[in-house]
């Protein structure tokens, strides 16, 4: 899913979410659901701003330096 996807499923629980506690006898269920989603949705927004900044601040993986070396004091 795009981010703006992302971030206007955001906004549209945000908004489920005060209407839901506005209501003068809120339905605990329905609001907890709501949160529960909008939490998901906000770890999603975070996972992703994560690997983004890995991408851009971490410099790339040199693939020599993943292998091990070999022991050089066999021998």
């Amino acid at each position: 899913m795009p981010t703006r996807r992302l971030d206007d499923r955001i906004r549209e629980l945000c908004a489920k979410a005060g209407a839901a506690a506005d209501v003068q006898h809120p339905d605990h269920g329905h609001l907890e659901s709501i949160l529960q989603q909008l939490l998901g949705a906000i770890h999603e927004k975070v996972e992703r701003i994560r690997v983004l900044a890995a991408k851009k601040l971490l410099p790339p993986a040199d693939p020599e330096e993943e292998t091990p070396q070999k022991d050089r004091r066999a021998g």
